[in-house]
């Protein structure tokens, strides 16, 4: 007869302990480094007593991932609150702390399938989430989002904060300053509302386009 196992409370300090373990681990040595052994030392414990708190590994990946994005999703509440929430967004994005646990969790994604849909389904909330925010702040500054698109805006955001990680991790830091001084001068661009385009000035074009195109 089967016999339920029993796991300890999701409130002790063990469980946290283990928790803040396996994302320090993350982060200083990457994916490969966790493993129950490496995981239990670090937080001065045993493997066993991981056992007690998670059913799997994947238990505790999926544990660390829930307290990041936390996390996460607090820190984007503050960024949207700040005086300049485009460039707060950026540093939220562009930081290598934030940068170099979401490449792992990418990673770990990758060769866990079992824990992948939970990681790439918070990932695209949270992308969706951020587009909608900048949407709202370039509406607010009148710029012209067919020119402009939010989600364009974002992508590139996080794209580049992962080529830095990446390029960082093979000792590649050509184009940093130049890559970074772009962006910066793109946000402040953005934030003066210097990138409106005046639909007056568009319909302009367009009826001498259309003029000159029936003109025989």
């Amino acid at each position: 007869m089967a016999v339920n196992r029993r796991f300890g409370d999701k409130n002790a300090a063990n469980r946290s302990l283990l928790v803040e373990a396996t994302e320090q681990l993350l982060r200083e040595e990457g994916y490969a480094a966790i493993s129950a052994r490496k995981v239990a030392q670090k937080a001065g414990l045993t493997p066993q007593l991981l056992y007690y708190y998670f059913r799997t590994m994947d238990d505790l990946v999926l544990a660390v991932h829930e307290k990041i994005t936390r996390r996460r999703i607090l820190r984007f509440k503050d960024a949207i609150a700040s005086s300049e929430p485009l460039k707060a967004l950026w540093e939220l994005n562009s930081g290598p702390g934030g940068a170099v646990i979401s490449t792992e969790l990418a990673a770990i994604a990758h060769h866990r399938p079992a824990i992948r849909a939970e990681i790439v389904r918070s990932a695209r909330e949270f992308r969706l989430l951020q587009i909608e925010a900048v949407s709202d702040i370039l509406e607010k500054h009148g710029v012209d989002q067919s020119v402009y698109p939010a989600a364009g805006v974002v992508t590139i955001a996080a794209a580049l904060a992962r080529t830095f990680v990446i390029d960082e991790a093979l000792g590649i830091s050509d184009g940093y300053d130049q890559a970074i001084m772009l962006v910066e001068r793109a946000l402040q661009y953005l934030r003066t509302g210097r990138a409106r385009v005046k639909k007056s000035a568009r319909r302009t074009r367009s009826s001498k386009s259309g003029t000159a195109a029936r003109s025989p």
